[in-house]
């Protein structure tokens, strides 16, 4: 397979699927093999529980829901940024470097009240910071609904990630409809990817028949994923040959972002 053009490769992919699942361990391994391999990556946390800034290596800050907070509240806070783009507010207030990765968390939904044209202007900042990246990577929440509303509104992939059970498989088809119900997009394609699946798992075609969800890939058990949870250990310190990476790299290699030797 052909490494992708330069000016091809600005895509916006969201990682979206029932809770519990594994989106942000998917979202952190992509990053660190795509970053690896030479593409300039936002990653969003777009999950309250802020989870891919840990599985990143990363602390996270200020979030997009605590300025919005603050801009309503304080009004010296409104007239500091006024006069500034709210791409470059963001950038120089909110961006987290996690080893290569920039890193934007989004934090909590926002509270009672409508604020519709601030909402506007931040998720308007955070589009426009997304145009300065090779690939956005987002890692959802529950609704996808959320992503269009808070962030960006426009994706080119949309990876639905289940386990092997029929709940996990339903929600992805669940989800798949609200994306297009809620108005995603941009000429979107949109999979799913399987994760801790059993090697004698074998009927996967058969259980997502109906869905229209086409199978992107499937991430086995990997131990080294579980310790690294136990322990604390950042998901982008995986080792390259650990299971779950290598059938990453096979992922990525499918949706035309690298070849399989690029990714090795």
């Amino acid at each position: 397979m052909v490494e992708p053009k330069k000016e091809d490769r600005k895509k916006v992919i969201a990682i979206a699927g029932k809770g519990g699942t594994g989106k942000t361990t998917l979202t952190a391994i992509m990053a660190k093999i795509l970053s690896q391999n030479g593409y300039h990556i936002l990653a969003v946390d777009a999950d309250p529980p802020v989870s891919l800034a840990y599985a990143l290596g990363a602390e996270p800050k200020k979030t997009v829901g605590e300025m919005r907070a603050l801009m309503i509240e304080d009004p010296n806070e409104k007239r500091r940024i006024r006069d500034k783009h709210m791409a470059e507010v963001i950038r120089d207030e909110l961006l987290i470097d996690a080893g290569g990765i920039n890193l934007l968390v989004l934090g909590q939904p926002e509270a009672a009240g409508c604020f519709c044209g601030l909402n506007d202007l931040l998720k308007f900042g955070i589009e426009s910071l997304s145009r300065s990246y090779d690939l956005t990577l987002i890692d959802c929440e529950a609704g996808i609904e959320q992503i269009n509303r808070r962030a960006i509104s426009s994706l080119d992939l949309l990876i639905m990630v289940s386990d092997q059970t029929l709940k996990g498989i339903r929600t992805a088809g669940h989800l798949k409809k609200i994306a297009e119900k809620y108005g995603v997009i941009g000429g979107y394609q949109s999979g799913i990817v399987f994760n801790r699946i059993d090697p004698d798992m074998d009927d996967l075609e058969e259980l997502t028949a109906g869905i229209g969800l086409e199978i992107w890939g499937r991430i086995p058990v990997d131990e080294n994923v579980a310790l690294y949870d136990r322990t604390g250990r950042p998901t982008v310190d995986l080792p390259d040959d650990s299971p779950s990476v290598v059938a990453v790299k096979r992922i990525i290699s499918r949706l035309g972002l690298l070849s399989i030797e690029q990714g090795m």
